[in-house]
C-alpha cells in the first residue's frame, strides 16, 4: 500500500511555516528529484503528501478533513480504530512508538535510566523506541527503516524560530505553522491565540514552546547517533541539520 520508499529519496514536509514561505523552491524540489513525500499533520492546503503521518489525536481532531483519500495515512498506535472507522479510514497503516518524554535521568551516566531516550527500533515487533514529541522525527526514522536512499527536511522550523514579541504581535509571516496567525499551535491545543497575546500567557507559551524544540532537538541528535542521514533544507532552529545549499 502506497509507493515503494525502499532505494528512493524521500521528502518530509512538516508544516512549519517555511513550508509556505518556500513552496515554490520546495516545489520544484519536488519535481526535480522525483520524491516520495511524507506529509506531517495540517499540510493538505498547500501538499497532498503520498504518506500522511498523524500522531496527536487532539491535533487529528482539528485538522483530520485535511487527509486526502489520495494519500496513505499513517496513524500512531494509540489511535482508537473505532475512532477511525467512524471518520471514514478503513485502510491505513499504524506506527508502533514508544510515548516517552525527556527526563532528565536520561542524560544523567549515574542514573539506570542513563540513555533512555536513546533510538532503537524492535524488528519483531515494528516498534520505535525513543522520545517522539514532533511526528516529523519519527517520520525520519520511519523512511530510515523503509530503506530510503536518501532523507530530506522541509518545514521543520522549531516553535520557536520567531521571537516572543514577533509571535505574540503576529507581524508578518512570523507564526509557528504554514497556517494560522503568531501563536498558531494553540489552534489545535484549544487555546486562544488572541488570550496568548497578553504578557504573561505568551510568556508561559514561549517558554514552553522552547522546551519543545530543547526536546525535538534531543531526538534528532539521538536520531543522527543512531546512523540515521538526513538534512533539513529550510531555515531551523535545528541548526546542525540545517543545508541552505539546495533550495534557492
Amino acid at each position: 500500500m502506497g509507493k515503494k520508499i525502499k532505494g528512493n529519496q524521500v521528502l518530509v514536509v512538516g508544516a512549519g511555516s517555511s513550508l509556505a514561505r518556500y513552496w515554490d523552491d520546495i516545489e520544484q524540489f519536488i519535481d526535480r528529484e522525483n520524491v516520495i513525500t511524507v506529509g506531517i499533520n495540517r499540510i493538505n492546503h498547500i501538499l497532498t503528501p503520498d504518506y500522511h503521518f498523524w500522531l496527536d489525536v487532539n491535533v487529528y481532531s482539528h485538522f483530520k478533513e485535511g487527509i486526502s483519500k489520495d494519500s496513505v495515512a499513517c496513524f500512531g498506535n494509540h489511535f482508537d480504530k473505532k475512532m477511525l472507522a467512524k471518520d471514514g479510514h478503513s485502510s491505513y497503516k499504524i506506527i508502533k512508538y514508544t510515548k516517552l518524554k525527556w527526563k532528565d535521568s536520561y542524560d544523567d551516566v549515574n542514573h539506570k535510566s542513563y540513555k533512555g531516550g536513546e533510538i532503537k527500533y524492535n524488528k519483531k515487533t515494528k516498534e520505535f523506541h525513543g522520545v517522539f514529541r514532533a511526528a516529523g522525527s519519527l517520520a525520519i526514522l520511519w523512511a530510515h527503516i523503509k530503506k530510503a536512499s536518501k532523507i530530506s527536511v522541509v518545514g521543520m522550523d522549531g516553535y520557536t524560530f520567531y521571537s516572543e514579541e514577533k509571535l505574540k504581535s503576529r507581524q508578518k509571516d512570523s507564526r509557528q505553522h504554514c497556517y494560522g496567525k503568531g501563536y498558531s499551535d494553540a489552534i489545535a491545543r484549544n487555546r486562544s491565540q488572541k488570550d496568548l497575546e497578553g504578557k504573561q500567557k505568551s510568556k508561559e507559551f514561549y517558554a514552553h514552546a522552547s522546551k519543545k524544540d530543547r526536546d525535538i532537538y534531543k531526538t534528532l541528535q539521538a536520531i543522527k547517533r543512531y546512523g540515521v542521514e538526513f538534512e533539513i533544507l529550510t531555515p531551523t532552529v535545528y541548526k546542525d541539520f540545517y543545508n541552505p545549499n539546495v533550495l534557492r
